[in-house]
């Protein structure tokens, strides 16, 4: 497997392709009252956070591959952001995969991230890891994944 494969398969499992870190399977039955739930002030619902993960790919997209949606910010309307984070997926998948051979050492013109395209989109993988942990822990506080698994 070489580095645009490798890069492919981390995009997808940090995206759906796992059963428990991924994404997608931290908004398994998410409602539209527990995506707009606010765990206190200072944080953000979890539809804000997938409406950011979107944003961001789809902005990284224009700014490094010239490459965009246009998209509004579907926040009341879970469907609707679930629909924007497809899309988003879709785009930066599709910008990996249109790189040409060689092109993953260079640097991309992003306002960050753009150290190489590998970066990018190795950063774009942990991101979107990062905020589905991010997720299920409002999710546990707001009461819908209390299971505990023991070591």
């Amino acid at each position: 497997m070489d580095a645009k494969q490798l890069l492919l398969v981390q995009l997808h499992d940090a995206y759906a392709g796992d059963d428990e870190m991924s994404l997608q399977a931290s908004l398994g039955d998410l409602s539209q009252e527990e995506a707009s739930w606010r765990m206190n002030e200072t944080t953000w619902t979890i539809e804000e956070i997938l409406y950011h993960v979107a944003a961001c790919e789809i902005e990284y997209c224009r700014q490094g591959f010239e490459k965009g949606l246009e998209y509004g910010r579907p926040i009341g309307n879970i469907g609707q952001g679930l629909t924007l984070l497809d899309e988003a997926h879709v785009l930066l998948v599709g910008c990996l995969e249109a790189l040409p051979e060689g092109a993953l050492d260079e640097p991309i013109p992003t306002q960050w991230h753009g150290e190489s395209a590998a970066h990018f989109f190795w950063i774009m993988a942990m991101h979107r890891v990062s905020h589905a942990a991010q997720i299920r822990t409002i999710r546990r506080a707001y009461g819908s994944r209390t299971h505990y698994y023991p070591v």
